[in-house]
Parts: structure tokens; sequence; C-alpha cells
């Protein structure tokens, strides 16, 4: 106990104006200060990712039903200087943050640490729109994230692609978050079947055409990973054998 209180102590929360949020607790609901401690202590204690039979924030902590208080508390975890801290209370924000949230959801888009989180969760929550498309490629543009965590790049743009789907975005948007993704696929993307694949499920006429001829040669050129060398050149052979001149755009 005296150990997380400790923690709880030297986490110094620097709130933005936009993830400033006032709370108040009325009749038996728990106080500001408990709805903290519970979420501090299962960030800390009781947090176990994306395993299967992990614990569910939702049923460890008491909130009174009120997912945007939670939410709320949350974003005052996800910038603290305790980075996996921030980082779980970001990811909790995918799953429990709501239309309040987005002012500070895009001001973490640029974030090194978080921003694929943040990424994830306003398309989530707002889905796939001419706004989370700039934010998401102001993501991928970034070029100082730590070499442990490029990959989750790639699976930030398999979001977009799958919100892009979605059947009430517009086709303009639609169009914007393919082009995005294209980009991704040929200038960035290191885990090239994921994201091929994952193009490929919600758009058939992808496998054979000139844009993902294109996507590959562009991989190409820049290099390639050993583990995606085979998928990546067997790929581009089956393009070119078509015959290429026949490809559809």
């Amino acid at each position: 106990m005296e150990r997380k209180l400790d923690i709880y102590r030297r986490l110094r929360i620097a709130l933005p104006v936009t993830a400033v949020c006032m709370l108040t607790c009325m009749g038996d609901t728990c106080t500001d200060e408990e709805l903290r401690h519970d979420v501090l202590e299962f960030l800390t204690t009781r947090y176990c990712g994306n395993f299967r039979g992990r614990r569910v924030l939702t049923n460890e902590i008491r909130f009174d039903g009120d997912t945007n208080r939670l939410a709320c508390v949350l974003t005052e975890f996800a910038v603290t200087n305790d980075e996996r801290i921030a980082a779980r209370a970001m990811r909790q924000l995918g799953e429990y943050g709501t239309i309040a949230q987005l002012p500070f959801l895009y001001s973490c888009a640029t974030n090194p640490i978080a921003g694929d989180k943040a990424v994830k969760a306003v398309l989530r929550i707002e889905g796939a729109t001419s706004n989370s498309v700039v934010m998401a490629c102001n993501y991928f543009a970034l070029t100082n994230i730590p070499s442990r965590m490029t990959q989750r790049r790639d699976s930030v743009c398999i979001s977009l692609v799958e919100a892009a789907w979605n059947d009430n975005v517009l086709t303009n948007v639609r169009a914007f978050a393919l082009g995005s993704a294209y980009s991704f696929a040929a200038d960035v993307n290191q885990c090239h079947e994921w994201l091929d694949e994952a193009i490929q499920r919600h758009d058939a006429s992808y496998r054979y055409s000139r844009r993902r001829l294109s996507v590959f040669r562009s991989v190409c050129s820049r290099g390639i990973n050993q583990y995606s060398y085979a998928y990546v050149t067997n790929a581009i052979s089956e393009l070119v054998a078509y015959p290429e001149a026949n490809l559809p755009d």
C-alpha cells in the first residue's frame, strides 16, 4: 500500500487546457480522489494489457456508470511523467473515451509514445472523417518514434483502413483515407503482409491493381526486411504476370 501511495505522490500531472475536467460527486457516489485512487491501482497492479482473461477496468472500479467521468480521470493519468502508466491510461481511453475527450486525444496525435493509442481512440469515437484522417497522417509522419514501437504505426494504418469502410463514411473521405493508407504502405510500413491483407479484406479490386503494384515497387526501392521479402516479391511477380498492362487502376 505504501508503495502505491508513493507512486501516486510522485506522478506529476501536467494537464493541458483541453484535458481539464470538472468532476463533482454527490450523495453516496465515490469522491474524485477515491476514483483516481481506484484507477491508479488498476493501472499499476491489475492491468493486463490485451491478454485473454485480462481484468476489465469497468468491473474493477466504482464510477457510478458515468463513463465520461471515468474518461476524464484517465486523461489525467495519460499525461503523467510515468511512461508505463501514461500508455496504459491512453489505451483505456481507447475503450472508454467519449466525444468530450476528442480535443485531448487530438492533442496527443504527435506524441511518439502514445500517439498510436490516441489515433485509434479517435477512430473509434469519431470514425473516419477528414480531421481524423489528417490526424492519422500527422502520426504517420513522425520520425522520432522509438524503434520498439514502429510496428504500432502499421496497426494504426489498419485501423484507419477499417474505419474508412464503415457504411456512414463519405466517399471523398474514404478515398482520402485509402490514399493515405497507400502512401503509408509504400513509404513507411514494415509489416507489409498485415496491411496488404487488411486492404484486400475490404477492397476486392486491390489484389490485382496498379495501386498494389506501385506500393510494392516502392517498398522494394526502399528495402524489404527479411520477414516480408518473399511476400512482397511474390506479389510483384504475380502482378507483373497478370499481365501488368491489363491491371486496372
